[in-house]
């Protein structure tokens, strides 16, 4: 259930319990209308307090949101200039790793060479 399913609920049930005490009590005509001016010009307040209520609410969600995004943007930001500045600060060692990979992989090929030249000896 939604809240504005809610509130309509609770103003047409004490609309209509405001309604049935007013015509179920015995007083005059007069009065009876006052009562009922009343309690119209009650729920008329209270109706225009929800609805700045509403407003208000809305008012800070969107607000939430607004920040949120710029929130998420100034993250985002801030992700992509440390990736940045890793990478830039691996590079270095990164390079020096594959020049020992390939270093190796001579080494390995010019030991499997003579060892093949050994057996065929």
């Amino acid at each position: 259930m939604n809240g504005k399913s809610f509130i309509y609920g609770v103003l047409i049930g004490g609309t209509i319990a405001g309604v049935s005490a007013l015509l179920t009590t015995a007083e005059s005509g007069a009065s009876r209308r006052a009562k009922i001016k009343s309690t119209a010009q009650s729920i008329q307040l209270t109706i225009e307090d929800l609805k700045q209520e509403a407003i208000h609410i809305k008012d800070q969600v969107t607000q939430a949101m607004e920040e949120g995004k710029a929130t998420v943007g100034n993250i985002a930001e801030e992700i992509k200039v440390s990736v940045d500045l890793w990478q830039n600060s691996i590079k270095p060692h990164q390079e020096s790793i594959q020049q020992d990979i390939a270093n190796l992989q001579e080494e390995l090929e010019n030991l499997e060479k003579k060892l093949a030249k050994n057996t065929a000896e």
